[in-house]
């Protein structure tokens, strides 16, 4: 792969002490997160679907393991619980963009142009598996969880809108249409839905998304359906043509709805795939977190973080082909991104965000702090993370309204802050304790009034 000097092709810088100290902070930030509980192991109803789409160029199928993406990573740990018993979470996978070869994946590889096909492709093996659920128990109660490395994350966000638009088609008599490569032109539906449109409850986790090309023709807002989202951001991609996607806002969503954690490392220091893997096995353990919070209980298990300084670097991924180009990294002084998330001609309005969530779905989950799990070997880091910082998601935007002494912005966030599920598991905590403490009374009824409520 490029000698034993440079193990994957291009020179690589080392980490410092403080870049990996941003893990540390990442780690408390994600902590600081709040995620609904979207499966319970012995609900007997519960189940959840996840949708794995890899990165460009990345393949489960054709690559060696040790090049194996996070994506691909995850979605293999749920193949493994599956062949242990585990059923009520299984899981999907697509191919990266351009990993069908020829021409065909040459032109893929530039353009993402099967960005339609690999969605069509994961939404048949979604109705094929809730089917599969839904004969053994017409409760079956089916979330989604998206998650996708590069162009494969700005797949998995626009799978969720398939979800949100199609529900749950019966695949039983459906016709689906292949190219020469085998992929999805069309499926016509021949049935009723199983699930109607809107219905489905999802999440997205995403590693560095790009959408160079045909991705950005398409419509990338999270949908109302999609409660909740993780997103990792690569800080040190310098090419042009790897101009990052914030479908996240930077940070904590004033709701508690996405979190967006920028990372040191490259693309796929991110997202995976290289032999110096020390970023990336990180930056998985980031997402794991995320999605075991997803569960009652932790269905996928982390892997050690190796301290070799070897293996922690920061790959320069510009060099891989030598028509990469990273003018506007080095004019600007740090990584470009891309905010809109759909074109004009799909898009009138805040094309920049995702579109407002189905908080009525919202409400009826259970929500958590994303619990930070141990590192295997790593004992004493493992403890010091499992402490839960108490800062609410969003309060760094009501004190700065403060500083301005602007009571209308107060007023708005403080609304927003408390409404949403962070804002009421925060209320809910702090009850407990005060309530734990004698110092306020256990009647529901004597509680205190909603004093942010808006008066006529």
């Amino acid at each position: 792969m490029g000698g034993q000097r440079h193990p994957d092709g291009v020179e690589t810088v080392p980490v410092t002490p403080e870049q990996l100290t941003a893990f540390d902070r990442a780690r408390e930030m994600l902590a600081q997160s709040v995620a609904p509980i979207l499966v319970r192991e012995d609900s007997g109803t519960d189940r959840m679907f996840l949708a794995a789409f890899d990165g460009t160029g990345n393949s489960m199928k054709k690559d060696a393991p040790a090049n194996h993406t996070n994506v691909a990573l995850i979605y293999q740990q749920v193949l493994h619980r599956n062949r242990d018993g585990v059923g009520h979470i299984r899981a999907g996978y697509v191919e990266g963009v351009g990993t069908q070869g020829g021409l065909s994946g040459l032109r893929d590889l530039a353009s993402g142009r099967t960005y339609q096909a690999r969605l069509e492709d994961m939404y048949l093996q979604f109705i094929v598996q809730a089917k599969n659920w839904m004969d053994a128990n017409p409760q079956a109660d089916i979330r989604v969880c998206a998650i996708g490395f590069s162009r494969g994350a700005e797949q998995a966000v626009g799978f969720t809108r398939m979800v949100e638009g199609r529900g749950i088609q019966d695949p039983d008599g459906a016709r689906v249409s292949r190219d020469r490569d085998g992929m999805i032109q069309r499926i016509e539906f021949t049935a009723p839905p199983l699930r109607e449109p809107g219905s489905v409850v999802q999440a997205i986790g995403l590693f560095d998304p790009v959408g160079t090309g045909v991705p950005r023709q398409h419509d990338r807002r999270p949908p109302p359906s999609v409660v909740s989202g993780l997103q990792l951001t690569a800080l040190h991609e310098r090419r042009n043509l790897f101009q990052g996607t914030q479908v996240a806002d930077p940070g904590i969503t004033m709701d508690g709805r996405f979190t967006n954690l920028a990372l040191p490392g490259a693309h796929s220091d991110v997202g995976g795939g290289y032999l110096q893997h020390g970023l990336s096995v990180r930056s998985g353990n980031l997402m794991i977190d995320y999605l075991n919070a997803l569960s009652d209980r932790p269905f996928l298990a982390k892997r050690p973080e190796p301290d070799d300084p070897a293996l922690n670097v920061i790959h320069r991924s510009e060099q891989h082909q030598v028509f990469y180009r990273t003018s506007r990294y080095d004019g600007r002084g740090g990584r470009v991104h891309q905010e809109e998330l759909a074109p004009p001609p799909l898009c009138a309005i805040d094309c920049r965000d995702a579109e407002p969530r189905n908080e009525a779905m919202a409400a009826a989950l259970e929500w958590r702090r994303v619990p930070i799990g141990p590192v295997p070997g790593a004992p004493a880091q493992a403890a010091a993370t499992t402490v839960v910082p108490e800062r609410l998601p969003g309060l760094d935007r009501l004190l700065e309204a403060a500083l301005r002494d602007d009571a209308a912005a107060i007023r708005r966030f403080s609304l927003d802050l408390l409404d949403g599920p962070a804002g009421q598991a925060w209320l809910a905590e702090g009850e407990a304790r005060l309530q734990g403490r004698g110092w306020l009374p256990d009647d529901a009824t004597q509680r205190m009034p909603a004093v942010l409520e808006p008066q006529c």
